[in-house]
């Protein structure tokens, strides 16, 4: 007998638990610009550490320069997400319907619609998260899509915030090397350094670590970090939880001086259909509200949106014959890290296939 006839009930729909998670957006992109054109420029002080020069009461004062501005200007990417849905859902029980059917062909209509379209926000949410990891992993931006040549943004980092510890200088290797008992203080050293050069080069502060799971394996092993565990200060200071946890997006590990520690797992489908994590196993990031990020979202090219910047575009229209409709999503997003010398990204042990 089909299952239809028997006392079967559908009593929940299993939900997707691979929707993006915006953690490197909110944490470090807050702000959010629209574009009256194609292009978004952000205004720069420059802000170089001079001092007044000396001169004799008795001669003219030195002409000093004026304190220096520039402005960057970026090209978004743009999104266009196009779906024929399948004609025949309407017709057919929907996910989550009772068993047998009870919704009208225009209500499930309305319901695939509304998926669909939810879908394409997490797809374009998901693009800019891929964009923040790209712009703190590397300070650089790949655009590459149908109809333009790969687009290279760099925003201009300095390349000595972008490192690669190489041979002894690895955590896992200094790890190795000193053994389970020894002095190991691989990870504080290199993050005291690191944060010194931060300070130096934008002026701005470091206050959020961004572990994979091999780089937070060995920082939790440094001997500075389990000493700091035991000997808290009461009531302020270190609390670290070194305990197993797993979460969706970042999962915070507490605080370390005066960081911020978490530990990132989010991955994508790239255009070859590789999954591949949003960022790359053993490196650590480094970075705080001074990056001063932005998510921009330039004009649409649409007249049907008079040309306006939103961050997503949604529309749809019928085919008459044969009967077919059409859903669009479009966007014209990038992130900035506006104060971009503000971050820092090193690998800093040999990366781990999970």
């Amino acid at each position: 007998m089909s299952f239809l006839f028997n006392t079967n009930v559908l009593i929940g729909v299993v939900p997707n638990l691979k929707r993006p998670q915006k953690f490197l957006l909110d944490r470090f992109f807050p702000n959010i610009v629209m574009s009256d054109s194609e292009f978004v420029s952000i205004d720069v002080d420059v802000g170089l550490r001079r001092m007044s020069p000396f001169v004799s009461p008795l001669v003219q004062g030195k002409l000093v320069e004026q304190r220096r501005q520039q402005t960057n200007q970026f090209k978004p990417a743009y999104i266009k997400d196009k779906r024929a849905p399948d004609l025949r859902k309407p017709v057919r029980r929907m996910i989550g319907e009772r068993i047998g059917g009870e919704l009208t062909g225009a209500a499930r209509e309305a319901a695939n619609l509304e998926a669909e379209m939810s879908d394409q926000v997490d797809m374009i949410d998901r693009r800019l998260e891929w964009m923040a990891a790209s712009a703190l992993m590397n300070g650089t931006v790949l655009i590459v899509g149908d109809g333009f040549p790969a687009v290279l943004v760099d925003f201009g980092r300095d390349p000595g915030l972008s490192i690669a510890l190489t041979g002894a200088d690895k955590w896992d290797t200094a790890f190795a090397a000193v053994g389970a008992n020894g002095i190991y203080t691989a990870p504080s050293d290199f993050i005291e350094e690191s944060g010194h050069t931060i300070l130096k080069k934008s002026g701005g502060t470091a206050t959020d670590l961004i572990f994979t799971a091999t780089s937070w394996k060995y920082f939790k092993l440094d001997s500075n970090v389990k000493t700091s565990l035991h000997y808290p200060r009461s009531g302020e200071g270190n609390n670290v939880n070194i305990g197993a946890q797993v979460q969706r997006g970042a999962q915070y590990k507490g605080k370390w001086g005066q960081y911020d520690l978490w530990v990132y797992n989010d991955w994508y489908i790239d255009e070859n259909g590789v999954e591949r994590a949003m960022v790359d196993d053993g490196k650590v990031i480094m970075s705080g509200p001074d990056l001063m990020g932005t998510r921009a979202f330039g004009q649409i090219l649409d007249p049907a949106f008079n040309y306006a910047a939103l961050p997503y575009a949604p529309k749809t229209w019928v085919e008459n014959d044969p009967a077919q409709r059409l859903i669009m999503m479009q966007s014209s997003p990038i992130v900035i890290p506006s104060r971009v010398n503000a971050s820092l990204c090193a690998t800093v042990a040999t990366p781990k296939v999970f």
